[in-house]
């Protein structure tokens, strides 16, 4: 049985609640810029009021907007107005990082190349197995597997050179 993605208002904002922060911190890791996450986050939520998309479950539903906000942030690499300037100290004094240590292991995270930076975050942030990220990303398997195991190295020797400890 499957639902189509048009809802009714108050299915959006419960949507909306449950998943925004998701959203946000996918498109603030990808664009590495606040106002651009803030803007691409917003543009995941009209594409999900506007969609006429069929989802099969709420995994589906979840989904659907990583894969969305991901297509988003990679529409805003495109854009002619997209500034490549990277805007840390805002990012540290988000709400969402409660501790130092928290903060030093997401900066380190958004300092991988981007191939790594999603699959990081699908894995340790968000509870997804490889064979779950390898579908939501288009990717094999065996490539997530090892991008995973390729962030995992690069981030122990940023832990180590900076003295984090995760």
């Amino acid at each position: 049985m499957s639902v189509s993605l048009l809802r009714t208002n108050e299915e959006i904002t419960e949507i909306y609640i449950r998943y925004v922060s998701t959203v946000y911190r996918i498109a603030l890791m990808m664009l590495k810029n606040i106002a651009e996450a803030e803007d691409a986050t917003q543009t995941v939520f009209i594409k999900l009021m506007t969609a006429n998309t069929d989802v099969k479950s709420e995994e589906h539903l979840k989904a659907w907007l990583i894969v969305t906000t991901q297509n988003t942030c990679k529409n805003v690499f495109k854009s002619r107005w997209h500034s490549k300037q990277v805007d840390y100290e805002s990012i540290a004094e988000q709400s969402y990082l409660p501790d130092t240590s928290t903060r030093e292991i997401w900066e380190s995270i958004t300092a991988l190349d981007e191939k790594y930076r999603l699959p990081i975050y699908l894995h340790y942030y968000e509870g997804y197995k490889t064979e779950e990220i390898a579908k939501i990303l288009g990717e094999n398997h065996a490539t997530v597997r090892t991008r995973l195991r390729a962030a995992r190295a690069k981030l122990k020797l940023i832990f180590e050179e900076e003295g984090v400890t995760p």
